[in-house]
């Protein structure tokens, strides 16, 4: 850890998710508030969970193999002031009195689209960066880092959004993706290793689908990712109808940004552990207890009648899904060549979060304005249900000793 904190170009890297991850907690608690107060719908809500992710599956595979030629700083940079810009449309609509449902919903999106790029270049340029001997680690203080920052900022967010509204509170995100690309731009090491010429756009997708088909490990990790997220699109979708229906917590009440702090408690506890955790077991092994446990946690998300146990519930929740997510995301970029990081992760990220996530955020949407709150959660959790029992009848096949050494 002292190699990889001495190391000046990571740190900037480092800092410039810190900082954009601190305004994207921010507006993660006022936009949904935004559109809530907006609309009282608990689909329109689910809708902007759905559009953060329904990106990858639109633009996951162009994305992983164009970025797969670029210069991966260049695209972080562009991607980053596009955010920006984008976010910044929001407090300029609303003083003018001329914000609705429908801008929103563009600017999630459209936020979503640009950042499917970003990630296709950043899941390149951090093992290019630290090397695969200081990759877990610099995964988890990366993940650390932003998992801390969204322990604070949905706090804040909500005393933001009391004092000068939910609008004018996401011009802090704006603001945090201009800086993010500032701090990008200024590493001098390259991010990409010497790769071959690429002549044909098609070969080039062909090749990333082929090898995450064919890798008998990636193809699992992807499939049981599909499980989670699911039921982590119904989560992030419900949040705030949860609070305020289930628990009547008034619109605009600080108390919601306390959901979304213990969310990212859970968060940061697992991107703490990690490391310590894959020294002394195999990946197979950590994504199928990070999935039952998942389980078990959802049953009591689900059936809580107090507040405290339902923030508990929460924190509970962010530890578990975390765990899953952080320990797919290495596990595809330590098995995965350099050349082919950008399509492989891209498409790893396409089928979990691009299909799963959408589709969670909008059945529990649907099901919640057609059932309740808790029975939307009950239904959307099935498939997290599905993906732990796929995992541990996995678990006497194939060994992961190869990779449980590499994440070492």
């Amino acid at each position: 850890m002292r190699t990889l904190w001495s190391d000046r170009e990571f740190v900037k890297l480092w800092l410039a998710r810190l900082i954009s991850t601190a305004g994207s907690a921010v507006s993660g608690v006022a936009l949904p508030v935004l559109m809530y107060s907006l609309t009282g719908s608990a689909l329109y809500t689910g809708a902007l969970a759905a559009l953060t992710a329904a990106p990858y599956l639109v633009f996951g595979l162009l994305a992983g193999a164009l970025v797969d030629r670029m210069h991966r700083r260049t695209v972080m940079v562009v991607t980053d002031l596009a955010s920006a810009v984008l976010l910044a449309s929001v407090p300029v609509a609303g003083a003018f009195d001329a914000l609705t449902p429908l801008h929103l919903l563009v600017v999630a999106g459209g936020v979503a689209s640009v950042t499917v790029w970003f990630d296709a270049a950043n899941f390149g340029a951090v093992p290019a960066l630290v090397g695969s001997g200081n990759l877990v680690r610099a995964n988890s203080a990366i993940w650390s880092a932003s998992t801390a920052v969204y322990i604070a900022a949905p706090s804040a967010a909500g005393v933001l959004i009391a004092v000068i509204g939910p609008a004018g509170t996401m011009s802090l995100d704006a603001v945090s993706f201009a800086a993010s690309a500032a701090l990008v731009r200024m590493i001098q090491r390259p991010l990409n290793e010497a790769r071959e010429p690429r002549i044909s756009l098609k070969a080039d997708i062909r090749e990333g689908l082929e090898f995450l088909w064919r890798e008998p490990t990636v193809r699992l990790f992807t499939a049981l990712g599909i499980g989670q997220a699911i039921a982590g699109g119904a989560v992030s979708g419900l949040l705030v109808v949860y609070a305020f229906r289930v628990f009547a917590v008034p619109q605009n009440d600080a108390r919601i940004g306390v959901l979304f702090s213990a969310l990212a408690v859970g968060s940061f506890a697992a991107a703490v552990v990690m490391p310590r955790i894959s020294d002394v077991c195999s990946p197979r092994l950590v994504t199928t207890i990070g999935l039952s446990a998942g389980v078990g946690v959802m049953g009591v998300l689900i059936g809580v009648h107090q507040w405290w146990t339902a923030v508990i519930s929460t924190a509970l929740w962010g530890l578990t899904s975390t765990i899953v997510i952080v320990n797919g995301i290495t596990v595809r970029q330590l098995v995965t060549p350099d050349r082919l990081q950008g399509r492989v992760n891209l498409v790893g990220r396409m089928v979990t979060f691009g299909v799963g996530q959408p589709i969670g955020a909008l059945a529990g949407g649907v099901l919640a304005d057609e059932l309740s709150v808790r029975s939307a959660l009950v239904i959307t959790s099935s498939p997290l249900v599905l993906a732990a029992v796929i995992g541990w009848s996995q678990m006497d096949k194939r060994s992961s000793r190869e990779l449980g050494h590499g994440l070492k």
